[in-house]
């Protein structure tokens, strides 16, 4: 497996999306280098993320939503290795992931698909707002 991209390489979004499901970790299938550098690239990646997450490939969709909750995570103060940095940090999470449907990326398609709307619905009002 890859390591993760260094935060000096250019990211260009389209490729990582296309690459998405490229070199799993071994140990951590969720995870790929792409999705580590989607989460580092941040809410740029949102709206691609979203359109993946409403893949028929669940692969995709597994993917897609580690990418779209790391970059979430990562703006309310998660650091992988050591968690939350934030007191409130994992409460604002879970409640902003519950209002939006708790998506789930194995749920049935119709659960997928009312998630996916209102995760929309959110990226309409919040645009490029720093923070949810």
């Amino acid at each position: 497996m890859s390591p993760r991209p260094s935060a000096h390489a250019p990211i260009d979004i389209g490729t990582l999306l296309t690459q998405i499901d490229a070199d799993p970790d071994p140990l951590h299938s969720d995870h790929t280098p792409a999705v580590w550098a989607l989460i580092e690239t941040g809410r740029p990646a949102l709206p691609g993320l979203l359109n993946l997450m409403a893949s028929s490939n669940e692969e995709t969709r597994l993917h897609a939503q580690r990418a779209f909750e790391g970059i979430l995570m990562a703006e309310m103060g998660f650091v992988p290795g050591r968690g939350f940095s934030t007191p409130d940090g994992e409460d604002r999470f879970r409640a902003l992931w519950a209002g939006q449907g708790s998506y789930d990326w194995n749920a049935d398609e119709d659960a997928r698909e009312r998630s996916l709307a209102a995760w929309r619905a959110w990226l309409d009002r919040e645009g490029s707002r720093a923070s949810p």
